[in-house]
């Protein structure tokens, strides 16, 4: 789970209300995606000034996160040797920690985590880039997000919820076809285990 600032031009009589950190006005797509880069839960509208967090615990798709009104599959064992698990949302140190939201060990920035918090927090960065290579994904292949929409509050809204939709239309399209041309499998990200070493086209990570 992650927030993506979609950049637009200021929007009549708002001020800085849609001003972000980054200086610039925008909306926030708050999403939560599967493994395979497809969009499960959204959120669009929120302004960009406010943090992801905030955007978070104010949205919809927070609150029954946080008040545990969303069902999620049950438990399910990943291998032979290890029990039933837990689905859970992975996200970073800007959301909260919830029974059903992972986010990593603080401190980790200082440098001194134990080796396990570490190592913890290094494979749960792994997991949370399909929600980035997701964001990825879906700008690169429509225009209309590598620069500011020029449009108003409603139809910008109405444009992202319509990529959205597009982007996971087109990924099972493609994938019930066997065609592999709005994400290319090289796009995939390959994670070898037990080595913690990560090789991926959409971001190369070296030996930690």
């Amino acid at each position: 789970m992650d927030g993506k600032h979609v950049v637009h031009q200021a929007f009549a009589n708002t001020g800085s209300v849609y001003y972000n950190y980054k200086g610039a006005h925008s909306i926030v797509l708050l999403a939560v995606c599967d493994a395979d880069y497809n969009y499960l839960l959204v959120d669009i509208g929120a302004p960009g000034r406010n943090s992801d967090g905030g955007v978070f615990r104010q949205s919809t798709l927070g609150k029954k996160i946080i008040y545990n009104d969303i069902k999620f599959p049950n438990p399910t064992p990943i291998d032979t040797a290890v029990g039933p698990i837990p689905y859970y949302i992975v996200a970073d140190e800007a959301f909260m920690l919830l029974p059903n939201v992972m986010r990593p060990y603080p401190g980790r920035a200082k440098g001194n985590l134990p080796v396990d918090k570490a190592i913890f927090n290094y494979r749960l960065s792994q997991a949370r880039r399909c929600i980035e290579n997701t964001f990825g994904i879906m700008a690169a292949k429509w225009r209309i997000f590598r620069r500011p929409i020029i449009a108003g509050e409603k139809t910008v809204v109405a444009i992202v919820q319509a990529t959205v939709v597009l982007h996971n239309y087109i990924k099972k399209y493609e994938k019930n076809q066997g065609i592999f041309m709005y994400c290319p499998p090289p796009q995939n990200d390959h994670n070898i285990t037990r080595t913690f070493e990560i090789h991926g086209a959409l971001e190369p990570i070296g030996p930690v």
